[in-house]
Order: structure tokens, then C-alpha cells, then sequence
């Protein structure tokens, strides 16, 4: 049925709109996957640890299925991303970042700002007692981490890549 004159081009105008801002379920699980969420009562996936009681940074990644996992730390996402999964590829991976100020030998229970692992930058190597496995640091970026590096001469500064062939050359 056409609506005569201006009705008819606002009507046509505000359902395209609508069909457009919408989307399909799918399209809208993918954007979700693209966000980290807050912490609450979630367990770590490898270790069964509650996250929000473990010292940052923790983790989150969300699969091709919609699967999201949690971990109480850097080394058990890492163990977990080792192996194969049954939920597919994984869609989105998000780690906590440590703040510029914060003494990386110090624990940080509070929550953190999230990042997408793939920009962020990681310490290993600083004394700092470690929650499953050998302590590995987050940042949001390379002038943080070297100020966190400083008075630390074991440390070393890694890329995702990096951290993941570390990993698998130490583990």
C-alpha cells in the first residue's frame, strides 16, 4: 500500500532505517563478541580459579560460536589457546592492562581497563609472584611497559606474536 506525498517517503525512510540499524542475531552476537565484559562470579576456564579474586591482568576470549571463556591469568589463556577447541576459532581475545603507575611486582586485584590482546604490550621476566605458571605483564602500550621495565634487568618486552612463541618454547 503507498502513502501519498510526504507520509510516504517518511514511512519508506524510517522502516529502511530500521531494517538497517537492526540487524540479524548474528550480526548482533558478533558485535558483542567484540567487547570485553566486567568482571562478576566468572571462573578461570583452565584452572576453575573465581577471576575477580586473582591479580590482574586476567583474560577473555569469545569463539565463532559465541562461546566466551574467562582466565585468572596470562599463562592459563595461553595454555588454553595452545590446545585445539571445539568451539572454533577464536572471534575476539581481550587481557586486562596494567596502569602506568601501578608497581608490577605488586598484586592488583581491582579490575582493569581491557584490550584487544593484539595491541597491547606484555612484560615477562619481572620477580613478581606468579598465579598459574611464570608472571606475564599487559600494557596498553610500549612507553608504559618500558617504565614498568625500568630497575628490572631480566625483563622483556613482547608482542602477541612473541608472547605466544615464547610460550611455546617454554612450556
Amino acid at each position: 500500500m503507498a502513502l501519498p506525498g510526504r507520509c510516504g517517503c517518511l514511512a519508506a525512510a524510517t522502516l529502511a532505517l530500521a531494517l538497517l540499524g537492526c540487524g540479524s542475531a548474528d550480526e548482533r552476537a558478533a558485535s558483542s563478541a567484540h567487547q570485553a565484559v566486567a568482571l562478576a562470579d566468572q571462573e578461570d576456564e583452565v584452572c576453575g580459579m573465581l577471576l575477580r579474586e586473582q591479580s590482574a591482568p586476567r583474560s577473555q576470549l569469545v569463539h565463532r560460536d559465541g562461546s566466551r571463556f574467562f582466565f585468572c591469568s596470562l599463562g592459563d589463556m595461553l595454555t588454553y589457546l595452545s590446545a585445539p577447541s571445539p568451539h572454533g576459532r577464536v572471534e575476539a581475545l581481550f587481557v586486562e592492562v596494567m596502569g602506568a603507575g601501578e608497581d608490577p611486582m605488586q598484586s592488583h586485584t581491582g579490575e582493569h581497563p581491557w584490550a584487544a590482546a593484539e595491541e597491547a604490550i606484555y612484560l615477562i621476566g619481572i620477580p613478581r609472584p606468579g598465579i598459574m605458571g611464570a608472571p606475564v605483564l599487559a600494557y596498553a602500550s610500549q612507553r608504559e611497559a618500558e617504565r614498568a621495565m625500568q630497575g628490572h634487568t631480566g625483563a622483556r618486552m613482547l608482542d602477541m606474536a612473541g608472547l605466544r612463541k615464547w610460550w611455546k618454547a617454554t612450556h
